[in-house]
């Protein structure tokens, strides 16, 4: 028995097209993708044999739940018909009350929202039949091999304990398409100590992401569905593009006050997965100093001003959460009843949705050696174009 020390392409295509009972060709452009990982990885290899099986299982897994996709669409044809109408998206920066809104919006009976089962396991379509009790239980088996994996998750990101029915971001969706990694999905690449940009077609993955829609709304009488994306706003043109009458709030707040916690999630994610405690402090004004870059050209653009584009104070999110659902409602011409209102007070006056329940983590400028007046003073620009001083 030969031992690998690096993952194969071939085995890995030969081994979901089987799982998947795919017979057929598999997608040119999805196998080029697959490809690219596969040869990413494999650069930085080579890797003991148990650590090759390990990946090669996880990203086998979800090849086939690809493949899967592609089948139900042979099969279901109506599907490709389905109309993505007036979508919602959450964009903006992690940390800025995205995940709050995006929670509270979801807390509506009548809409849609991407769940982490829809990743583990949307195949069949859930308008072909019942959802069996097994495929929301696999999700949660997934998940929360992931948080014993990870456990700095839960104080983190609060709400991934929320299993199978968690919310899950539109660059998860991309994974699912193999345009990202995505870490949840590939955990098992040792080294994995950031997410490359494996692919850099943001239409074609957002192609994707309401082929992905369609899939779950077929058969479903709902139409409105609402999406988080933390770095939609980076991707205005692609999403608009793909979705002309979609809706993008953008919850805004001082970058002076986040920043220190999204250089801690990335570290405590990222050094998790290798194994290897690497020095963020040193790369940490790098970080930022290409964030500033990447914001210079965001406000310069015409795009933040799109009708489509609502923009929120984080500080109104934070103090009357209620209020500014009336207002997202407001702004698509629908009305938030005394029901829906009553519901999203429900889930946040609930101690099992409570940020807190799995305590706070620390966050720190000193621990990256940066100066939170530095940060502050470099992304000025951005509080006074958004008003937040």
């Amino acid at each position: 028995m030969i031992l690998e020390t690096t993952l194969s392409f071939e085995r890995l295509i030969a081994l979901a097209r089987r799982e998947s009972g795919m017979t057929g060709p598999v997608e040119p452009d999805l196998a080029q993708r697959v490809a690219g990982i596969i040869g990413w990885i494999n650069e930085r290899g080579p890797f003991d044999p148990a650590t090759v099986r390990a990946m090669q299982d996880q990203i086998q897994r979800l090849l086939a739940t690809r493949l899967k996709l592609a089948l139900d669409r042979e099969r279901f044809a109506a599907i490709a018909a389905e109309p993505i109408e007036r979508p919602v998206f959450i964009i903006g920066f992690a940390r800025s009350g995205t995940t709050l809104l995006h929670s509270l919006l979801a807390e509506d009976p009548a809409v849609l929202k991407p769940q982490s089962w829809h990743m583990y396991s949307p195949s069949p379509p859930p308008g072909a039949g019942p959802v069996v009790a097994e495929r929301i239980a696999c999700a949660r088996r997934q998940v929360e091999a992931w948080m014993d994996f990870c456990p700095a998750q839960k104080p983190m990101h609060p709400y991934i304990d929320k299993g199978a029915f968690q919310l899950i971001e539109d660059e998860e969706i991309f994974a699912l398409d193999f345009r990202t990694l995505y870490p949840y999905h590939f955990y098992r690449v040792p080294v994995l100590d950031s997410m490359p940009p494996i692919a850099t077609d943001q239409q074609g993955a957002f192609a994707f992401h309401r082929r992905l829609l369609q899939h779950l709304q077929w058969g479903d009488p709902r139409r409105r569905w609402v999406c988080k994306g933390p770095s939609g706003q980076m991707h205005l043109d692609a999403l608009f593009a793909v979705y002309p009458d979609a809706l993008c709030i953008w919850p805004h707040r001082p970058l002076g006050e986040i920043w220190a916690s999204n250089v801690a999630l990335r570290a405590a994610i990222f050094d998790t997965i290798t194994g290897v405690p690497r020095d963020w402090a040193a790369q940490a004004k790098g970080h930022v100093e290409a964030m500033k870059a990447a914001i210079d050209r965001l406000i310069a653009s015409e795009r933040i001003d799109d009708p489509r584009v609502m923009h929120l104070d984080f500080r109104e999110i934070a103090s009357d959460p209620v209020g500014v659902l009336r207002k997202v409602y407001a702004r698509q011409g629908v009305t938030l009843g005394e029901d829906g209102a009553a519901r999203a007070a429900a889930w946040l006056a609930d101690p099992e949705n409570a940020a807190d329940r799995h305590g706070r983590y620390p966050y720190s400028y000193e621990a990256f050696g940066l100066d939170r007046g530095w940060v502050e003073e470099l992304f000025a620009d951005y509080s006074r174009r958004f008003g937040l001083a």
